[in-house]
C-alpha cells in the first residue's frame, strides 16, 4: 500500500488542523500546467461541489464531502448541513468516533503494527544519507530520531505526511468536519453508522511488504516548505469547492522530488487512487443502498476526494438510478 499520505488529508480520519498559511504550490508551477489541470478538473464528473443530494424511490440522501482537518470555516458548512442533519434518520461516516477509539486501543495493544519490535531497525535498512533526511523530517514534527528508527515504515510515512505547520494542532485533537457532524448527531440523538469496518482501514494502511513500505517512505520525503505549499493549496481548493482540482494538482508533487523515479511515483499514485478511493467507493455503495432500504432520510459524510470522478460515489450512485443535485 502506497504512502502518498499528503493527498489523504482529504480522505482520511482526523489528522491535523488547517493552520497552514503558506502560499499555494501554484506559484511554483508553469502556467500551462495550471491551465491543463483546470481543464482536467472541469471535465471531471461531479468535480466541483461539496454538498449534494440524491433521490430515489422516495428516499433522500444528503451527501457532504468533508475535510478531516480542523478549520474555523467548517462552522459555515455545519450551518449548511444542520437542516438536513436534523431531518435525518441516520448519519453515515467513514469511521464513527467509537470505531476510531477502538482502532487506537487495538494499535496500543498490538504495538508491532506500528513499531519494529525485533530485527533490523530503519537505520539498518536505509543508506546513511536517506536515514539522516528521515530523522530530520521526523524531528521537525516532534518525533525523536530514536523513536522514528523503530517505527514501521507505513506508520512513519503517515507521520511524515503531516506538514510541520499542522502537527501541533493534530496533537491537540481538534475536530475536522466529520467530527463536528458526529458531535451534532450525538446532541440530536441521531444514530451514527460506519461505511466500513475500522479493521478494513487499518489493514489498508498497514498493507504491503516491508520493502514496498520502504519505497513509499522515500516518497514521503518532501521538502517541508513544499509540503506546506501543497497542503495550503489542498485547503484552499476544498473551501473553494474545487475538489477534483485539489486532487489532481498533487500529481505535480513529483516536480519537487528530484531523487524519486517518476515512474515509481506515478505507479504509487495510481495505486493510492485505486485502493484508498475507488475500491472503497465501490464497497460503500451496497452499504448506502442497504441503509436506504430501511431509512427515508440519510445524511452521509466522507472525505471530499470520494465525491468525484467516474468511480466517485456520486457517479456510482447515478449509475444506480439515483438523481444527483448539487447544493
Amino acid at each position: 500500500m502506497i504512502r502518498l499520505l499528503t493527498l489523504a488529508f482529504l480522505t482520511m480520519p482526523s489528522l491535523a488542523n488547517a493552520q497552514c498559511n503558506a502560499d499555494g504550490i501554484e506559484s511554483l508551477m508553469a502556467p500551462a500546467d495550471l491551465v491543463h489541470l483546470r481543464d482536467v478538473a472541469a471535465a471531471t464528473p461531479y468535480g466541483q461541489g461539496l454538498y449534494w443530494s440524491a433521490q430515489k424511490n422516495g428516499v433522500e440522501l444528503a451527501i457532504m464531502g468533508t475535510m478531516h482537518l480542523a478549520d474555523p470555516r467548517h462552522d459555515d458548512l455545519v450551518r449548511r448541513a444542520t437542516p438536513q442533519l436534523e431531518r435525518a434518520d441516520v448519519l453515515l461516516v467513514e469511521a464513527t468516533l467509537e470505531d476510531q477509539a477502538a482502532m487506537q486501543v487495538y494499535m496500543a495493544q498490538n504495538p508491532d503494527i506500528m513499531t519494529i519490535t525485533d530485527g533490523p531497525t530503519l537505520p539498518d535498512r536505509l543508506d546513511p544519507d536517506t536515514w539522516a533526511l528521515i530523522r530530520d523530517a521526523a524531528t521537525s514534527r516532534g518525533v525523536p530520531g530514536f523513536m522514528a528508527a523503530k517505527m514501521q515504515p507505513w506508520f512513519l510515512s503517515m507521520t511524515l505526511a503531516i506538514p510541520p505547520c499542522a502537527m501541533a494542532s493534530m496533537m491537540a485533537g481538534d475536530l475536522g468536519l466529520d467530527g463536528l457532524l458526529m458531535k451534532d448527531a450525538a446532541a440530536l440523538n441521531l444514530p451514527v453508522m460506519a461505511l466500513e469496518p475500522w479493521q478494513d482501514m487499518l489493514a489498508l494502511l498497514s498493507s504491503g511488504t516491508f520493502d514496498k513500505q520502504i519505497d513509499a517512505l522515500h516518497i514521503s520525503l518532501v521538502d517541508p516548505d513544499i509540503q506546506d505549499a501543497f497542503i495550503s493549496t489542498l485547503i484552499s481548493s476544498y473551501f473553494n469547492e474545487d475538489t477534483s482540482y485539489g486532487w489532481y494538482i498533487n500529481s505535480h508533487l513529483i516536480d519537487h522530488m528530484p531523487n524519486v523515479d517518476p515512474a515509481l511515483f506515478d505507479a504509487q499514485l495510481a495505486e493510492l487512487e485505486e485502493d484508498l478511493l475507488n475500491e472503497r467507493n465501490r464497497n460503500w455503495i451496497p452499504v448506502i443502498e442497504a441503509a436506504a432500504a430501511s431509512h427515508n432520510q440519510i445524511f452521509i459524510a466522507f472525505g471530499a476526494a470520494h465525491l468525484f470522478g467516474d468511480q466517485g460515489v456520486l457517479n456510482l450512485l447515478a449509475d444506480n438510478d439515483w438523481t444527483i443535485t448539487r447544493h
